[in-house]
């Protein structure tokens, strides 16, 4: 689970000499002390901010917000997907996201959008002091409300981590409004999608009526073991997804540089060339997924059968 940053907080604080007119004055700074007003009454080190990713930094917020509202209110949707480590589509720039009794149901507001779904005691978990949606609570709350881009990244994510269907299937409940998306998304779930961009590909390739694909095809080519992201084996179309990342992090340099890195993916390109059906190879990036118009031209020059025009659901503005 992410962990958030220490919060501060008016009460808490006293014991260490900062009142609230000192924890204001603080949040104005931009000195070696200065503090980010996270939440009401809460506050974390700037420094401490600063050296944050994206991700601990909306759970720093969902703390914040959580220890606001009370015990009763429960994490949820995209604020418990952040906790649990599962991935946001979109980012993490959005609003907190709990669920509550109906008791305590109140509008929406920019910063925090409340559900009222009743949660069961198995469908909880405990997270440095708040309490979050399990992940296949998680996954079908998204899958229920969110477009669905967003709730089958988010869906192969959990089965790719080890989530199986049957538990993803225990907690639609039938009698809510929405589970039939639900089980449609959970229907689509493929933990073989290694990334958050084949995910996403997957739709937008379904989305454009193109054939359904085989997920991580292995060839052997000189002894060597090759696996692709997609493989379209009638058409004999390699489909593959490039990111950055491969060429700048550690993780995928492995020692090599990104020259070196870039010449191995050109010797694959063309060894995958040689077997025996491989027709052709498509590098996709990942803005080219927000682009359906230049995905239909370049699937129609490969040889893809690619009936339907780029639907609104497609563009970028739907994401």
């Amino acid at each position: 689970m992410e962990r958030p940053l220490p919060i501060l907080r008016a009460g808490p604080a006293r014991e260490i000499a900062c009142d609230p007119t000192t924890l204001r004055r603080r949040a104005r700074s931009s000195g070696a002390d200065r503090l980010i007003r996270v939440g009401p009454n809460a506050y974390v080190e700037g420094a401490r901010w600063d050296a944050a990713g994206p991700r601990q930094r909306y759970v720093t917020r969902v703390h914040a917000r959580l220890g606001r509202i009370g015990t009763a209110a429960v994490a949820s949707h995209v604020s418990a997907a952040a906790v649990l480590g599962l991935p946001a589509l979109g980012g993490w720039q959005v609003p907190v996201h709990a669920t509550v009794p109906e008791t305590m149901y109140r509008g929406r507001t920019r910063d925090l959008v409340l559900h009222t779904r009743p949660v069961r005691g198995d469908e909880l978990l405990a997270a440095d002091g708040i309490r979050v949606t399990t992940v296949p609570r998680t996954v079908v709350d998204i899958a229920m409300q969110d477009d669905l881009r967003t709730a089958v990244v988010v869906a192969d994510a959990a089965v790719r981590a080890g989530t199986g269907a049957a538990e993803l299937l225990a907690a639609v409940d039938p009698r809510a409004r929405g589970h039939r998306r639900a089980e449609h998304v959970l229907g689509l779930a493929d933990g073989r999608a290694g990334s958050v961009a084949e995910s996403f590909a997957r739709v937008v390739f379904l989305e454009l009526g193109l054939p359904g694909p085989v997920l991580q095809q292995e060839f052997v080519v000189g002894g060597r073991r090759f696996t692709v992201d997609f493989w379209f084996p009638d058409q004999g179309v390699v489909v593959e997804i490039d990111g950055r990342a491969k060429y700048t992090q550690e993780r995928y340099l492995a020692g090599r540089s990104p020259t070196e890195v870039f010449l191995d993916e050109k010797r694959r390109h063309e060894q995958l060339l040689t077997v025996p059906g491989v027709r052709t190879i498509v590098r996709l990036e990942w803005r080219d997924l927000f682009d359906p118009d230049g995905l239909v031209r370049r699937f129609r020059a490969a040889g893809l059968p690619c009936p339907v025009r780029p639907s609104r659901s497609a563009r970028p503005g739907a994401a």
